[in-house]
C-alpha cells in the first residue's frame, strides 16, 4: 500500500495540538464532524483514553464534543480492525474493502444515515489508497 499525503487545515492542526497536550499522545490524524475522531500513534490508544477514561472525558469537556479515538497501524488489515473492532471478516478486492459484521452490530458500525461508515471510509482513504469500505 502506498501512503497518501495528508493535508490538514489550521483548525484541525490546533485541535490536534490541544488533544496531544491534554493526553500526551502522538496524534496521526483528526476528522471533525458533530464528534471529533482522533487517530493516535501505534500502541497509544490506552494512553489517549487514560485510566477509567479520565483523559478522554477531560478532552470531551474541553472540546465540548464527543471524542472517538482509533489506533493507527501501518498494516491495512490491523488498521481496519482498529477502526471497526466488530468486523468478523475483512476481505480486500483491489482497492475495495468488504467487512462482514454480526447482525446486531451493523447499525452501530453504519450509523444513522450511514454517518459512521462514511467517516470511517474517510479516515481509511486518508491513510491508504482505498476506494471504499462496505459492510456486508
Amino acid at each position: 500500500m502506498i501512503k497518501v499525503k495528508l493535508v490538514l487545515d489550521n483548525k484541525i492542526i490546533q485541535m490536534i495540538d490541544l488533544f496531544q497536550n491534554l493526553t500526551g499522545v502522538n496524534v496521526v490524524d483528526c476528522v471533525e464532524d458533530e464528534e471529533l475522531y482522533f487517530v493516535v500513534g501505534e500502541g497509544q490508544y490506552g494512553l489517549a483514553v487514560g485510566k477509567n477514561g479520565i483523559k478522554i472525558k477531560n478532552a470531551e469537556r474541553v472540546f465540548k464534543k464527543k471524542i472517538k479515538v482509533f489506533e493507527y497501524s501501518s498494516d491495512l488489515m490491523t488498521f481496519i480492525k482498529n477502526l471497526v473492532p466488530e468486523a468478523e471478516e475483512i476481505t480486500q478486492n483491489e482497492n475495495n474493502i468488504s467487512l462482514r459484521i454480526k447482525q446486531n452490530a451493523k447499525a452501530k458500525v453504519i450509523g444513522k444515515s450511514g454517518k459512521n461508515i462514511k467517516i470511517l471510509n474517510d479516515i481509511l482513504k486518508r491513510h491508504f489508497e482505498i476506494d471504499s469500505m462496505k459492510v456486508k
